[in-house]
C-alpha cells in the first residue's frame, strides 16, 4: 500500500470501523464514492459559532466521529431516516498540527449534556435522533466547549460491509459473547480466543456493553480498528477497492471537500503522527424514575477544553460557557430550563479548578492514567437495584448522595 493510501487511512480508522479506509487512495481515480457521502453540516453554518473565522485543514481542526445505530434493515422496518437514529458512539478527534499529533477524546454515550432546541438536559446519544448531525454537533460543542469543524458519521452497515469485503479481519476475542444482531432478528454469537470475524461478528465486538464496561468496549474498538487496518493494508485487499467505494457512499457521511482530504491525505504521508487519547470522566447519576444517565465532571470538561482550545489557537475557557457549569443546577433530565434563565443567568462566582495556577489531578485531560479511568468504570444500566459499588450518585434535583441501598434513597 502505498504512502498516500496509508496516511489517509489513519484518519478515518478513528471513526472505529475503516468503511472510508480508502478514500485517500481513491481521491484521485474516484470521485463518485466520496461525492455521494458528502453532506453539509446543515443551518447554513460555514463555521462553528466557537470560532471567529472558518478554519482550514491546513491549520489544527476538529473532526466529531460518529457511529449510528441505523442500517438498511432498521430503517426499512422503523420508517426511520438516518438523520433519525441515535448515535451508539462519538469521539472528538483533534488534530494538532503543531505538535503532529491527534487526541481522541470518546464521549460516553449516556452522558448528560445540553440540548439547546430542547432547552433541556439529555443524553448525548439522543441528539442525533432529535435533530441529526446539526444537533449531534450542538451538543457535543456544548459539552466540552471546543468548535466542531468536520464530522464523519457511519452506521452498522458499514463495518459490517467492510469486514465482509476484505473477507474477515483476525481478532483475539476476550470472552464468548451473545449479542443482538444487526438486522434485529436474531442473536450474533462469538466464541472466545482468536478467530477470523466476519462483518456481523465483529459489529458484536465493538458494541457490547454487557461483560465489562465503556472502558473495555473502547478498548476493543481500538483492537478492531488495529484489525481492520492490517487487513486493509495486506495486498489481497487492493483488489477491493471497487467494492470499497461502494461501502463508502452507502453507509458513509462526511463534510470534507475533496481538496481536503487530498491535502490531509499528504500531511499525513509526510508526518509520523502521534495519537493520545481519553475518555470524558464522570459519576453515575440516575433519575428518580429510575433512568440512567452518566454526569461529566465539570472540572474534567474545563481541562480537556482548556487544552484543546489551546491546540486550536483559541481563547482558555471561562466556565460561564459550558452548559453543564453554569446550568448545573437546573440538571433535571427532560426539564424545560426557563428562558430567562437560558438568556440571562450567569455564575455568581467562578469555580475554584478554574483559578490561574490551579493544579487540576485530572491533568490535561489526556494524561489521566488507566486506574483513573477504571475508578470511573460507566455502569449503562437501567435497573438501580443491579447496581453495586457505585461512585457516586446524583438525584435528577442535582443532590448528591453516597448510600448504597435504594429503598434509603428515596426510590
Amino acid at each position: 500500500m502505498n504512502k498516500f493510501l496509508k496516511a489517509f487511512v489513519v484518519l478515518l480508522i478513528l471513526a472505529a470501523i475503516a468503511a472510508v479506509i480508502w478514500i485517500g487512495y481513491l481521491f484521485y481515480t474516484v470521485n463518485k464514492g466520496v461525492s455521494d457521502s458528502y453532506e453539509d453540516i446543515g443551518n447554513d453554518r460555514s463555521k462553528s459559532e466557537l470560532r471567529s473565522k472558518e478554519v482550514s485543514v491546513e491549520d489544527s481542526f476538529t473532526v466529531l466521529i460518529m457511529g449510528i445505530d441505523e442500517n438498511e434493515s432498521r430503517s426499512k422496518k422503523e420508517n426511520l431516516s438516518r438523520d433519525q437514529f441515535r448515535t451508539d458512539s462519538m469521539i472528538l478527534a483533534t488534530f494538532d498540527k503543531n505538535s503532529n499529533s491527534v487526541k481522541m477524546l470518546s464521549i460516553p454515550r449516556d452522558s448528560l449534556t445540553y440540548m439547546s432546541n430542547e432547552q433541556t438536559f439529555d443524553k448525548v446519544n439522543h441528539a442525533h435522533a432529535l435533530g441529526g448531525v446539526p444537533s449531534a454537533v450542538d451538543a457535543v460543542e456544548n459539552l466540552v466547549n471546543v468548535p466542531v469543524d468536520y464530522y464523519i458519521r457511519l452506521n452498522f452497515d458499514a463495518l459490517v460491509e467492510m469486514v465482509d469485503t476484505l473477507n474477515g479481519v483476525e481478532f483475539d476475542v476476550p470472552f464468548d459473547m451473545v449479542e443482538p444482531n444487526p438486522y434485529d432478528d436474531g442473536k450474533t454469537r462469538v466464541k472466545k480466543g482468536k478467530q477470523t470475524l466476519d462483518g456481523e461478528q465483529a459489529l458484536a465486538v465493538v458494541r457490547s456493553r454487557q461483560y465489562d464496561s465503556d472502558f473495555g468496549r473502547g478498548e476493543r474498538q481500538m483492537q478492531m480498528i488495529k484489525a481492520i487496518m492490517q487487513k486493509a493494508k495486506s495486498t489481497g485487499a487492493i483488489s477491493k477497492y471497487d467494492d470499497l467505494v461502494k461501502v463508502v457512499a452507502r453507509n458513509v457521511n462526511h463534510n470534507f471537500t475533496m481538496n481536503e482530504l487530498g491535502n490531509i491525505a499528504t500531511y499525513f504521508s509526510k508526518n509520523e503522527i502521534d495519537f493520545e487519547s481519553s475518555m470524558i470522566l464522570g459519576d453515575d447519576y440516575w433519575a428518580h424514575n429510575g433512568a440512567y444517565y452518566y454526569k461529566p465532571a465539570n472540572e474534567h470538561l474545563f481541562v480537556i477544553s482548556k487544552t484543546l482550545r489551546e491546540i486550536l489557537n483559541l481563547d482558555p475557557p471561562v466556565a460561564d460557557d459550558f452548559e453543564n457549569i453554569r446550568y448545573e443546577y437546573w440538571m433535571n433530565p427532560g426539564a424545560i430550563i426557563p428562558t430567562d434563565i437560558v438568556e440571562n443567568y450567569n455564575l455568581e462566582e467562578e469555580p475554584f479548578y478554574t483559578e490561574e495556577g490551579y493544579d487540576s489531578p485530572y491533568g490535561t485531560g489526556f494524561d489521566v492514567t488507566r486506574e483513573t479511568l477504571q475508578q470511573h468504570e460507566i455502569e449503562g444500566d437501567t435497573n438501580v437495584d443491579d447496581v453495586d459499588g457505585m461512585n457516586n450518585e446524583y438525584y435528577d434535583d442535582g443532590t448528591e448522595n453516597n448510600e448504597q441501598d435504594s429503598e434509603n434513597n428515596g426510590w
